[in-house]
């Protein structure tokens, strides 16, 4: 009888345990954004990453791999060649792009919920920052080379507050609490810190950060990302080259016609117009001059 109820009090307790070790398990597993952020690297939970070339501050626990990272130096060399304020893109990227490396927001499911303050410091950052929308993601992004963007927009001009700005790139948003603000590069995560624990200290070392970098500091920065996108082209072109031939060529060339031929008729409209506006000056011109004799 003793023995049945010793069994009756060690079943429920292991049921308890096995049940406390699976959702241990499951808050950390890596689930996927979706939006504009790429598949994780891993699919069970976060581990150590050596591969990462930005957001290193999560490589310790991370479900980011080096796409991932790639992706985020992508969207801060955009940022930089399209008229990003000199804070912008490390800003951006801090909240934005590695917010899906914090292990603490990949255990979560989407979308993650950024804090207001995050979504105010970017957009203090980036508000002349050309920006457009992501066709394939339908949110916000920073303007695209690869994408041919040829619609974009200042950021103040699309969004009016940082709360609007963190929705249309396809974040949650919230005043306080359990939300994500992000931690300059360079900032080690410990694995008990929490997403939201270092607010205070991101926000200002963020500020105070763009004082201590120069102008020339930022045109090397604008050198590096240009000639890395200029060598990824190349890369990319004699992928093509190889592949297809003359018609990478063509493949290549066909945006160009296209972007020429619009200007040209442009042109031609705006000529048009400037000679039609000098002729009724003219004929207003004579029209005053036989008033004048009569």
């Amino acid at each position: 009888m003793l023995a049945v109820m010793a069994l009756a009090v060690m079943v429920p307790s292991a049921s308890a345990a096995a049940a406390a070790s699976s959702s241990s398990s499951s808050s950390s597993r890596c689930l996927a954004r979706g939006g504009r952020f790429l598949p994780y690297a891993r699919d069970d939970k976060p581990a150590f990453a050596a591969d990462l070339t930005y957001c290193t501050n999560y490589q310790s626990e991370t479900c980011c791999g080096r796409a991932n990272s790639d992706q985020a130096r992508l969207d801060m060399r955009n940022l930089a060649l399209n008229g990003a304020p000199e804070n912008c893109p490390e800003t951006w990227a801090m909240h934005f792009a590695c917010s899906g490396c914090d292990p603490a927001v990949s255990a979560k499911p989407a979308p993650t919920v950024m804090c207001r303050r995050a979504c105010d410091a970017v957009y203090d950052a980036c508000g002349s920052a050309y920006v457009g929308i992501d066709p394939q993601a339908d949110v916000l992004a920073p303007c695209s080379l690869e994408r041919r963007d040829l619609l974009c927009s200042r950021l103040s001009e699309f969004v009016s507050d940082g709360a609007e700005l963190c929705r249309e790139a396809g974040f949650a948003v919230a005043e306080a609490g359990n939300c994500f603000e992000g931690q300059p590069e360079g900032v080690k995560r410990s694995k008990s810190a929490k997403s939201s624990s270092s607010s205070k200290s991101s926000s200002s070392s963020s500020k105070k950060s763009p004082s201590k970098k120069s102008k020339g500091d930022q045109k090397r920065r604008q050198k590096q990302w240009f000639e890395a996108y200029l060598a990824d082209l190349k890369r990319r072109y004699r992928h093509l080259r190889k592949r297809y031939g003359v018609v990478a060529d063509l493949i290549l060339v066909a945006p160009f016609l296209s972007l020429t031929l619009t200007l040209g008729k442009t042109f031609s409209r705006r000529l048009a117009r400037a000679r039609r506006i000098a002729h009724v000056r003219e004929a207003a011109a004579v029209a005053a001059e036989q008033r004048r004799r009569l």
